[in-house]
């Protein structure tokens, strides 16, 4: 188990009541020209840096005609980047909630996402293979007692990791990539050993520390 520093325990204890009160609301937030509605509940992109983070990865690439997947989309902010950048876009939530959410930002902006209610890749068919996927993974090792747990539970013997990992194959593309968020406060051994158990590559492609936490971006494929 991860021993957390002190300053750390201190701020997630001042910080998470804070979140939850925040997140009771709706919201709104503007990433470039898009404005985004927030449901009560559902995940804010603007709260964490991980989401920042992987939406200036995104920035990155070349997108049109790529097919780009955002897994846990929440409000879709991600998918609705990447459409407005040319991709052939793809959002999924567990939640109903938040696959509403994403439907109406995507209407909102006048965007082109295709919105899928899924379990990871459970209700996703083969079919639909990506040239990117973006994933801004739970990381606390409990199982989810809420809706909006979901963004934030990932199963005491990290199931969303074992499911994720071994079904990625059949969903990237030949040259596919999965870049997901993750901190040190997360159990990353735990993680990697699982990507190393389906066999599943991975890089460490960014660093970046900010108040008392160091974020990651990490890129797997198959």
């Amino acid at each position: 188990m991860l021993k957390k520093e002190p300053i750390r325990v201190v701020l997630e204890s001042l910080t998470h009541p804070i979140y939850k009160l925040f997140s009771s609301a709706r919201r709104t937030w503007e990433y470039h020209d898009m404005k985004l509605d927030v449901m009560p509940g559902i995940f804010h992109p603007g709260w964490f840096v991980t989401s920042v983070l992987l939406l200036e990865e995104l920035e990155k690439l070349n997108l049109p005609g790529k097919r780009i997947l955002e897994m846990g989309c929440g409000a879709g902010a991600l998918a609705c980047r990447a459409a407005q950048l040319g991709a052939d876009s793809y959002a999924s939530d567990i939640t109903k909630t938040a696959c509403r959410n994403a439907e109406g930002n995507a209407l909102t902006n006048r965007l082109n996402v295709s919105v899928i209610q899924s379990d990871l890749f459970d209700q996703i068919s083969e079919k639909h293979r990506f040239d990117h996927i973006f994933v801004n993974p739970p990381f606390n090792p409990t199982y989810p007692e809420r809706e909006d747990d979901f963004a934030f539970c990932c199963g005491e013997e990290y199931e969303y990791y074992i499911s994720l990992f071994s079904n990625l194959k059949n969903h990237l593309s030949a040259n596919g990539i999965l870049t997901m968020a993750l901190a040190e406060s997360c159990d990353m051994e735990r993680i990697l050993e699982i990507a190393d158990s389906e066999n599943i590559s991975y890089e460490r492609i960014l660093t970046k520390r900010k108040w008392s936490e160091t974020n990651y971006l990490y890129s797997f494929s198959c």
